[in-house]
């Protein structure tokens, strides 16, 4: 009985430490960060690019994007990250804004 007992809560604090594993540091955050803001600004060739927050999605779909501006005349370009491959991919997204605000918001 007592070894059962044992098992019972160690097999209960194995559960309650591997969720905690599984989520990511700040650090690890702030690297995951830096890594889709270099891939994007080389994907889009800009120089003096500065970058927008990067928006994620579910882990189902497996993509973060983010807006990538550079300096002078040249476009907006969005930037679309692959988590999985770690591959970034640009296209222009000239003329992209925010809409207004609509009144009562």
């Amino acid at each position: 009985m007592r070894k059962a007992i044992m098992a019972m809560v160690m097999s209960i604090a194995g559960v309650a430490t591997a969720g905690r594993a599984l989520a990511s540091s700040d650090a690890a955050w702030a690297q995951f960060n830096t890594r889709v803001t270099k891939a994007c600004i080389a994907a889009s060739g800009m120089r003096g690019a500065r970058v927008s927050s990067i928006v994620g999605f579910d882990d189902r779909v497996g993509m973060v994007a983010m807006l990538v501006n550079g300096q002078g005349r040249k476009p907006a370009m969005l930037c679309l990250y692959n988590k999985r491959t770690r591959t970034a991919y640009v296209d222009e997204a000239s003329g992209w804004r925010a809409p207004p605000a609509r009144a009562g918001r």
